[in-house]
């Protein structure tokens, strides 16, 4: 039987400035509603040193579950949410080798 590998999704948005309190109000809304399957729990952090600069980890069963929520109404619902209060953004995915 075949393991199948857990993954990470690392997402690392500059946010635009004065948008910091409306970008944490938006992600934690979001999150409430969002129960995407496959999804094992999100995590939004920030740099303290440059307080625009937010990276959220994801961590997912499969990367196909994950896949499936990328490409799925919900995820570009709250894409398009996130829009104008970013500047920029990245994403890795890096696989989990092991978690406790």
């Amino acid at each position: 039987m075949e393991k199948t590998t857990m993954v990470r999704a690392v997402l690392t948005m500059l946010v635009r400035e004065g948008c910091e309190a409306a970008f944490e109000d938006i992600w934690r809304r979001t999150m409430k509603e969002a129960q995407p399957r496959g999804s094992l729990g999100q995590a939004l952090t920030c740099d303290p040193r440059q307080r625009r600069r937010y990276i959220i980890t994801g961590d997912w069963e499969s990367r196909e579950a994950l896949q499936a929520f990328e490409q799925s109404p919900e995820r570009r619902s709250m894409s398009a949410a996130f829009e104008p209060l970013r500047e920029s953004a990245s994403k890795q995915v890096l696989e989990i080798i092991d978690r406790f």
